[in-house]
């Protein structure tokens, strides 16, 4: 069962042994901190896309950056903080358009401020806080260390 609980990305929150311990007080803690999650969750603010027939959702936290698609002028490759890149059917204009969100630091690129760690002002790049980077143009680096200052 082990490996079918990888496949499928499930994973367990608490182990419960009928014999040892107080069953109904590790049921209740158990029963509280998925409460707590689903709270959490239902403040958290999303990026909503469409592709193809489906509509998406991403937490707005779990984004990067978006980065333009070279092979395809119409879409664009969102980068996300566990390092996954994924074919949203819209162009970088399009994105800032649908969210107010995200920031546009280059001519390729649109990043979410929120993820940013550090401005390299002398390399004129951004880090984010998974490690990867991206270039800004001189142009937007001041603008974008005030929306950064704003938000913390």
């Amino acid at each position: 069962m082990v490996y079918t609980t990888y496949k499928y990305r499930v994973s367990a929150l608490d182990f419960i042994a009928k014999d040892r311990g107080n069953i109904y007080k590790e049921l209740t803690a158990d029963l509280q901190t998925i409460l707590r999650k689903n709270a959490q969750q239902a403040n958290q603010e999303f990026f909503t896309y469409k592709s193809y027939t489906d509509l998406l959702k991403m937490p707005l936290n779990n984004i990067c950056y978006f980065v333009s698609n070279s092979a395809n002028s119409h879409s664009s490759m969102m980068q996300t903080v566990d390092g996954q890149s994924i074919q949203v059917n819209y162009n970088l204009h399009e994105i800032e358009k649908l969210d107010t969100h995200f920031f546009r630091a280059h001519r390729s690129y649109l990043i979410n401020p929120q993820q940013v760690k550090r401005i390299d002002f002398f390399h004129h790049t951004i880090e984010f806080f998974n490690g990867d980077t991206c270039p800004v143009s001189r142009r937007h680096e001041k603008k974008l260390l005030g929306l950064i200052k704003k938000s913390d």
